[in-house]
């Protein structure tokens, strides 16, 4: 059940309007209505990306396709081989279900380098079109103009604003 069914954090002038799915200390996921939400505050681990995954799959089977926005908060290193490996396993799957995969990278220095060199490495093997931005608004307005894109997600207007929001959630120990 989605947070927005069972005492949703509040902010502004209501509820949180990225319902929280799950978090862990090293990542959160979220949705609002076909759009997830991701928000990395460290690096990959084997049960940030099961999460990732399950949840990837139930917002599919709801919705038939989904827009993905990751935040990249922190990233000190990049993802382990076995990671990269079954990323570039799954990213074939899970790319015939996505309108567009959008990253922001709020990292700065040496997190933003390490984050931006792995994601170049990504691209390369990828089959879909991944665009990578430095702030949540030009991600917000580019997930707007996505191809395909669903009417409600198009009408949002504060969705960088709604972004912020759930990055600023306080992270779990």
């Amino acid at each position: 059940m989605c947070s927005r069914c069972a005492g949703a954090p509040r902010y502004r002038d209501g509820p949180l309007a990225i319902a929280l799915l799950e978090q862990l200390p090293e990542c959160r996921v979220g949705h609002v209505g076909s759009v997830y939400v991701t928000v990395w505050f460290s690096e990959l681990t084997v049960p940030a990306i099961e999460m990732l995954e399950k949840h990837h799959r139930a917002l599919v089977a709801k919705h038939g396709s989904i827009t993905l926005v990751s935040v990249v908060v922190n990233a000190t290193a990049a993802p382990p081989a076995e990671l990269r490996e079954r990323m570039r396993e799954q990213s074939k799957e899970l790319a015939k279900s996505r309108r567009g995969n959008v990253v922001v990278v709020l990292a700065r220095g040496l997190a933003a380098i390490i984050t931006r060199t792995f994601l170049a490495a990504l691209s390369l093997i990828s089959v879909e079109n991944m665009k990578v931005f430095k702030t949540l608004d030009e991600a917000a307005t580019a997930l707007r103009e996505l191809p395909g894109q669903d009417a409600e997600t198009k009408a949002n207007l504060n969705f960088a604003e709604e972004l912020a929001d759930f990055v600023a959630l306080p992270r779990v120990k």
